[in-house]
């Protein structure tokens, strides 16, 4: 595998100019090098493939976000290149380096109308058991940090690993796949409706819906097949 010089990574991070949003959006990309491609990106940082080292991905934080690239540094050192996380390959000023997952979100699965296995779940409860073994508190675990690789999955983003408390997010998307996603197992979902759903969790906590908003969530989706099917 072709390794990248740390030097030469350091100066393209110095030519990126990538801010972070006062409200929790997405990070904005302001400049970036020619040599670098985006392919993903969270609200303290953006990851980036480079043209001559496709099998890294390199995770560049936004200016302020020092405190998030260390958080993260600490808890991929404890993970030890586990095969259910990134492997990593180090670290220089703003940026870190890992391996380049590819593979399907669990979000992409779902707009996608791509199956999301039981031994999906069942191995993102073995990752986490594994991260606490090794004295993590794995959390903030989404759609979005589940990567879905043929008979595995990678979970990515692990810089609130080590904060303290206990989100419940994990918990409560195994509770909302146990109680709905046999309901919608094969079927595209659209975007407008996983983020009317996320806008429900984040309110209430809850991936409990009552009778009037499984009606609202039909009716949007109806409507939303009715369009492609008139197209």
């Amino acid at each position: 595998m072709k390794e990248f010089n740390q030097k030469d990574i350091e100066l393209l991070v110095k030519e990126c100019n990538i801010s972070a949003s006062t409200k929790n959006e997405l990070v904005t990309i302001e400049a970036l090098p020619p040599q670098l491609t985006c392919v993903g990106k969270g609200t303290d940082a953006a990851v980036f493939v480079h043209t001559d080292f496709p099998q890294y991905a390199f995770k560049i934080y936004a200016h302020g976000k020092e405190g998030t690239r260390k958080n993260e540094v600490k808890a991929y050192e404890k993970l030890s290149s586990h095969p259910y996380f990134p492997n990593f390959y180090g670290t220089g000023e703003r940026f870190i380096a890992i391996s380049y997952e590819h593979g399907l979100n669990l979000q992409d699965c779902l707009t996608e109308g791509i199956e999301i296995p039981l031994h999906v779940i069942e191995q993102v409860d073995e990752a986490i058991a594994y991260a606490r073994q090794v004295g993590l508190n794995p959390r903030d675990i989404h759609l979005k940090n589940i990567i879905m690789q043929d008979d595995t999955i990678k979970l990515i983003d692990v810089s609130e690993y080590v904060l303290p408390g206990d989100d419940k997010r994990w918990e409560h998307l195994k509770e909302g796949y146990r109680m709905y996603y046999p309901l919608i197992r094969h079927r595209k979902i659209p975007i407008e409706l996983i983020d009317f759903a996320k806008a429900h969790y984040q309110k209430y906590q809850t991936v409990r819906f009552s009778g009037k908003m499984i009606n609202q969530l039909l009716s949007l989706f109806a409507k939303k097949q009715s369009k492609e099917d008139a197209q």
